[in-house]
């Protein structure tokens, strides 16, 4: 069995939700990047992001990614603005670590990141049209990276975990 679960999608997917769940379930620890860098730097990722630049961001994204890197037994939620032109996610894939893209269909994307403010490309109003656009950018990328996906669209965050915890298991 791999020893590092890594989430990988769109910001609103799941990623944090489902992963703390798979966490309980198998009884490995959890980290959330996000939290991580907001930890660090007292500072919450979208204003990190606009106080400092992504230059910044991306340092302290790095950071966190090569402590993750050498970690067993963790459940990973990598931030939904990770820029996967850069190598940052790199540092996580190897033989031990299990990467899951999870996914979500653009409606139910937008009811949740609707629901919350601290999103860095997503306050104020949520557009169709560009939240569609940045996906499609997105999409192979992530699935260059995946050894399993799953649309969360429809599961309860038990179900997905579930899910994710069966088929890590098989690996």
């Amino acid at each position: 069995m791999k020893k590092r679960i890594v989430l990988i999608g769109f910001a609103g997917c799941g990623k944090t939700v489902v992963g703390r769940t798979a966490a309980v379930i198998l009884d490995w620890d959890f980290a959330d990047t996000d939290a991580l860098i907001e930890e660090v730097t007292g500072q919450p990722p979208a204003k990190l992001l606009k106080k400092f630049g992504e230059v910044r961001f991306r340092s302290e994204e790095k950071l966190i990614m090569n402590k993750l890197a050498s970690r067993e037994n963790l459940v990973i939620a990598t931030g939904g603005n990770l820029d996967l032109k850069n190598n940052n996610l790199q540092l996580l894939k190897n033989d031990e670590s299990f990467f899951v893209l999870l996914e979500a269909d653009a409606e139910t994307l937008i009811e949740r990141l609707s629901r919350k403010n601290n999103r860095p490309n997503w306050t104020g109003k949520i557009n169709s049209k560009d939240l569609s656009a940045q996906l499609a950018e997105r999409s192979e990328q992530y699935k260059q990276m995946a050894d399993f996906k799953l649309n969360t669209s429809g599961l309860t965050i038990d179900e997905a975990a579930e899910i994710i915890c069966r088929e890590v298991k098989k690996e």
